[in-house]
């Protein structure tokens, strides 16, 4: 190795590069554990809402005897039906989602179930005009009904140092709008007891063209996400800093070489 490398100067530079390669490996690596558990996720969510619709009884009581897999909710991506009867007078409206570029709300409706308990269920997407509640444009079925959907935990607000950074609903009063869907806040001005899962509905097909409000929510979803692209940028990184410098070493000896008559 050429003498020029081994001074002080040098040295540091050495540590400097080293200590942004393994950083950069590092980053790398670990997008790319958290892209192997997103698929993992993935699959058992995939599986979950490939399942034929149980009764919620069922539905919970086999989610409480599945552990967390892959970070998924026990009680996430169940299949579910249920029979009840809507009670739109005390609905509430999730904020904000919006619809092909348009903002608006998804409707939240009570359904009230034999026992007299009821299960919040997210039915569909509204405008943002139809801010009040109950929302009469976009009123439930009357009577019983029997519906299919996907359930999910109720919400919580995140706790935490973070928690005063991201929006929150008012801790008391009665709420119109909710960020969170969250059972032991939204129970105060029910007036059913209020089971803790939340169904967001499966609603039957309907016809090209059919505007009726509100319109069906979106299926839950499962994708891959960034991490891999986001660890093959951390790789990239990586490798274009060591072949960079190991560049750099390669001119910078040349040059010293040539400066020195004496070297062999």
């Amino acid at each position: 190795m050429n003498p020029i490398f081994l001074t002080p100067k040098w040295l540091v530079g050495h540590v400097l590069v080293l200590t942004v390669l393994i950083s950069f490996t590092n980053f790398g690596a670990w997008q790319l554990r958290r892209h192997d558990a997103r698929l993992e996720r993935n699959a058992v969510a995939i599986e979950r809402m490939a399942e034929e619709p149980a009764d919620l009884d069922a539905v919970v009581a086999r989610a409480l005897a599945t552990p967390p897999i892959g970070g998924v909710a026990p009680l996430a991506y169940r299949r579910v039906r249920l029979t009840g009867t809507f009670d739109p007078a005390v609905e509430v409206l999730r904020r904000p989602v919006s619809r092909d570029g348009m903002p608006g709300y998804h409707v939240i409706t009570p359904l009230v179930l034999a026992d007299g308990s009821a299960v919040l269920v997210e039915r569909g997407w509204v405008p943002q005009s139809l801010d009040r509640v109950p929302v009469v444009e976009a009123s439930p079925p009357e009577g019983e009904v029997t519906i299919v959907g996907w359930t999910f935990p109720t919400e919580r607000p995140p706790t935490g140092p973070l928690a005063g950074l991201v929006a929150r609903d008012p801790a008391e009063g009665p709420l119109r709008t909710v960020v969170y869907v969250d059972e032991e806040r939204l129970a105060a001005q029910m007036p059913h007891p209020l089971r803790d899962v939340l169904v967001l509905l499966d609603p039957p097909r309907r016809p090209p063209g059919d505007r009726t409000l509100p319109l069906a929510p979106p299926p839950p979803t499962v994708g891959a996400g960034a991490h891999l692209g986001y660890a093959v940028q951390w790789i990239s990184f990586a490798l274009i800093t060591g072949i960079g410098y190991a560049a750099l070493l390669r001119r910078v000896g040349r040059e010293e070489g040539r400066a020195d008559p004496n070297a062999g």
